[in-house]
Parts: C-alpha cells; structure tokens; sequence
C-alpha cells in the first residue's frame, strides 16, 4: 500500500482482516464475466479445419502463417477428473471438484509442463466459479510455441467453508492431486483427461506461473513437492503476486520472473517488488531472476474470467492516467509473450529479447509496451551499496570516494512514517529501512568517484555495470514531469577515460506518474515508484583495459540541477 494508507491498516483491526481474507481479491467486483464450465473439448486445429473447409486458399494461408511463426497445432480441452479431497491439519476433510483446462500440442513428444495457477476473487461457489477457465488464451499460446500447459480450479484455497485455510495448505494438496492424475496419464495408466497424453509431457521439466495469490503460493508448492522428494519445477513466473501469507523456505533458488502492474488496484503494494528485492541481497543465488514494471496495467485484465477494472482502486486518476491504460487485450498479449521468452530462457534457449541479456542495455519498451525493467544474475560484483553512512566515503570493494561539487546523503526509506525520509519517494516494499543514497547538485560539475582498490582492478571478466536507481520526485532540485540524466566515466590505470551518457530517456530515470499526497500521518507520492535498472553493456567503454580498471565516476553533467535515489552500483556477467 502507499505509505498513508499503510498506517491507516496498522491502526485498524478491521482492516487488517480484510486484508487477509482479500488481499490478491476483487472487492468491487459484483459481476463476474460469463464462465464456461463444465467438461468440453475444444479441438483448436479441427475448428480451424471445419471453417476453412470451403476454402482451400484461406487454408494454406493459414498453414504457411503457422509455419512462420513456428506454432504448433494443439488440442485444447477442459477437463473433470471427480471429486478430491483435502485432508487439512485442523481434521477436517475438504472435498472439491479436480477441474481444470490444457493445452498440448498435437505432434511431437516429452514437451516441458507449465501449470498456471489462478487468484483469490469474488467466490460463490468454489467448485463452480471457474477463473482458472480465465487463462485459457495462456493455455493455447504456450501449447503453440512447445509447452504442456495445464490450469486448475484452486478456488477451495480461497474461501472459509470446512474452516480457514491454514497457509497454503489446501493449494499444495490440489496442485499434487493434478500432477499425480497427469503423470498417471502421460505414463499411459489412465485417460481420465479425456485425451491422450501417453508421453505428450516431460515430468522432469515442470514450471509454475502464478497470478496475485497464485502467485504468492508459488514457493510454496515448490517446498511442498520438494518435500514429497519431487525436485523437478525449473522457473516460476508470479504475475501481480499477493504475498499475503509468511512462507518458510521461500525464494526458491530456480529461474524467477515477476510482473508489476503499475496500477495495481488489488495489490497496491506491489509485493513482488520486495520478493526481488529479497533475491538482491541473496549473495548466495545461482539462479537469473527477471523484475517487469508494466507501465499502465492493472491487476485483474490478465484474467480473462475477472471483469472489474481494478484500477479505478485509485480515486484521484486523471485524464493523463486513463490515457496510458492498457486494454485487456493488450495485458493478455503481454503475458503471453513474456511467459514463452522467459520459460526459453529458463530452458536455456536462446531468447531474441535484451530483457534477459546483459550485453545490451536496459530496454523501456518490451513487446511494445513501456516497462521499467531489472534483471538479476549469479556472477555480480558489488562496487557500493546504500546499507550505511559511512559508505558514502569508503565503497563495498573497500576503495575510497571522492565527492565533489554534489551533496550525498544516507537516507532510509520505510513503510513506517516516522522512520520514512523520503515523503515523497514510495518504493514499493515492506522494508521497515531500506536505505539510499540521495545525489543533490545544483550545478552541472558535481561527480561522484569510487576508487577501485589494486586488488580489484581487473573487471575484464564482467560484461555490464549496472546501477539501482530512481528519480527523486519528492525534491524540488527536480523540475516536474522532466526526466533526470547522468553520465557514468570509466578509467584504467594507464589514464585512460571513457564516458558514457545514462540520456533522459533512460527508464530508470523518468518522472514517475502521479502526484504528491498528505493525510494526518504522512505525505506520500499517489503512485509506486520503484527502483529499477539502468545497465550499460562494458562494451560501450571502447578502448579501455578493463583488467586494470582505476575508477567509476558518476558525473552529473547533463542537467542542471537534480535530485537522484541509488540502492547500488555492481558488475554483472
């Protein structure tokens, strides 16, 4: 939540309750779009068959457009595999319907299995209200490009009926429940599904994504499977994730994505911002983890079976907000097209996209669309990090900085009002001190350097420098709605400088939408601004030694005055 309303919940009970039992839930939401339900087969290549009967010159078109775009032709069905049961810690059993829908594709064997697990929303009746059904379109577009792709009613997880839900206990049950009856089936034991998946999926590759409470209960049936001596879930992905409920164990340590929807009216505090925060200061981490702020989306328009605009949350929108609205379709294709490059990627697969590529800057568009991006590798090296005063003066690689004509100041930011230092700057996160470094100048000649001590020097296995950073709204040294900009100068021991200019097009560096608030506790910005990436390739710094490197200055020359957030600066390979 944004920081005033952060307090309001600490001091009310009330709402406290309600953001257990709805948080990562549609509480506006009186109408749900029409769901299909029941048991139907959906053949994708006999429907497209029986349309073009007629005309064979629409369907070569059609075949040869396939064949361009590498789809496969899938089955698509909805399936019932009976009633289950949930035997909960409290002693009482739960039953449920085992529903759900997947997707496969007609030819080839042993394709990788993605299980997409759907959110806590408007419940009726938790076997009949059907939003896994709202990720049918995910379904197909994995089954085109490769994948096995199955979603599951999870609604049982969601409601108080037979007691509350203790943690992600009945999720876990569900979701094992599904992945027993499906390996029963693609080892040809049975055909409950109500189509033939003998050898169609490969039961060592098994991804998860997740949307707003599915996605939070992720790491936990990851934990769960482990537990049960299944060590096979390659990558997850959590789509505007809802951590509402403290998980052990969590982080698992495989391939991460995370989507932030920029107006996020269900999950206003973008929780997934902290999850990959969390993965920052993992030090010991092998695993790529991915951060998406998509500029314009709201919570619910991935969910197809969702039809409130959850966006209208916040109450003083302007025409300037509507304007930069997604549509639903444009959401669905987004999360599309992410979810295949980032399971490729996963995969090991070569992924035409800079968004996981260290080699290539920080992009602001991806897929067409505005974003703020970060990307996290295992090989980083950290030159400084804002966790203390005291290294404003001397740096992580323990070398000495050199300040000049700039004032550099530790500041904290937190949820917690009286110890938030910056008013005006909403980092979404539940850090209770979270710190910072400020850059204030009011000239165009203030630098920053951070001396790189002898033993050090040799960079030259690294491929980029990249740096966590924002734009600091709350100070009057920024004029308003104008990005800032900064240039960074690398230099070897042989003299030898090079500088590369971080220009006010850099995502990281942009005004961030939204204005200034204040209630009787606090002043706050009315939107999330987050931290994100600035990286620039080492290649960029032609003709230096990079095996004998001296120095990183950050000169801030190219505006006249401004005010500038840093987390940290690090070499990443």
């Amino acid at each position: 939540m944004n920081k005033g309303i952060r307090l309001l919940s600490v001091l009310t009970a009330v709402l406290l309750l309600q953001s257990f039992l709805l948080s990562g839930c549609s509480t506006k939401d009186n109408e749900k779009i029409e769901n299909n339900q029941g048991s139907n087969t959906v053949n994708e290549d006999k429907n497209s068959n029986d349309k073009n009967n007629n005309d064979s010159d629409n369907a070569m078109d059609n075949k040869e457009e396939q064949k361009e775009n590498n789809d496969s032709e899938i089955d698509l069905v909805e399936y019932n595999l009976g009633s289950g049961e949930i035997k909960q810690s409290s002693g009482v059993t739960m039953p449920y319907d085992m529903v759900g829908a997947i997707a496969i594709p007609k030819e080839g064997e042993k394709h990788p299995i993605v299980f997409v697990l759907h959110g806590s929303h408007v419940i009726e009746d938790y076997n009949k209200d059907r939003y896994d059904l709202g990720f049918e379109y995910l379904l197909k577009s994995l089954a085109e490009k490769g994948f096995l792709a199955v979603t599951l009613n999870v609604n049982a997880q969601h409601i108080l009926e037979y007691g509350e839900p203790i943690k992600h206990e009945r999720l876990v049950n569900i979701f094992d429940d599904h992945l027993t009856k499906l390996e029963s089936a693609i080892k040809g034991e049975s055909d409950n599904f109500g189509i033939d998946l003998k050898d169609k999926g490969d039961l060592t590759q098994i991804a998860l994504i997740g949307h707003s409470r599915g996605g939070g209960a992720l790491d936990s049936v990851i934990n769960d499977q482990k537990d049960r001596g299944n060590d096979n879930i390659f990558a997850m992905l959590k789509v505007a994730p809802a951590n509402v409920i403290v998980i052990e164990n969590d982080n698992p340590d495989i391939p991460t994505g995370i989507i932030l929807p920029q107006y996020d009216g269900d999950v206003v505090n973008l929780d997934g911002q902290t999850t990959f925060d969390i993965l920052k200061e993992d030090k010991s981490r092998k695993s790529f983890a991915s951060l998406i702020f998509l500029k314009g989306a709201g919570h619910n328009f991935f969910n197809d079976n969702v039809a409130e605009d959850d966006r209208e949350f916040y109450s003083d929108l302007t025409e300037d907000d509507r304007d930069v609205f997604l549509t639903r379709e444009q959401q669905r294709q987004f999360l599309i097209d992410y979810s295949i490059d980032f399971l490729n990627k996963a995969l090991g697969k070569k992924v035409e996209t800079g968004l996981f590529n260290v080699d290539e800057p920080t992009v602001d568009k991806a897929y067409g669309l505005d974003v703020k991006t970060s990307y996290l590798t295992s090989d980083r090296l950290e030159i400084i990090k804002a966790t203390s005063e005291d290294k404003i003066k001397k740096n992580d690689l323990q070398g000495n900085n050199v300040i000049q004509d700039i004032n550099v100041k530790y500041l904290i930011e937190s949820y917690i009002p009286n110890k938030d230092e910056l008013l005006n700057f909403d980092h979404p996160s539940n850090f209770d001190g979270y710190g910072l470094f400020r850059f204030n100048y009011t000239n165009n000649k203030g630098t920053f350097t951070i001396e790189i001590p002898v033993n050090k020097k040799d960079m030259s296995d690294y491929k980029a420098l990249s740096l966590y950073l924002a734009l600091n709204p709350g100070s009057e040294l920024n004029k308003s709605k104008e990005n800032q900009a900064l240039a960074i100068i690398l230099k070897d021991n042989k003299g030898k400088e090079v500088k590369v200019i971080l220009d006010d097009n850099t995502a990281a560096l942009t005004w961030p939408e939204g204005h200034s608030r204040t209630n009787e506790y606090t002043t706050y910005w009315s939107l999330k601004t987050p931290l994100s990436e600035a990286r620039i390739p080492l290649k960029e710094f032609k003709d230096l030694d990079f095996s004998d490197i001296a120095s990183i200055t950050l000169q801030f020359d190219q505006k006249e005055s401004g005010s500038i957030l840093l987390r940290d600066i690090s070499l990443t390979k």
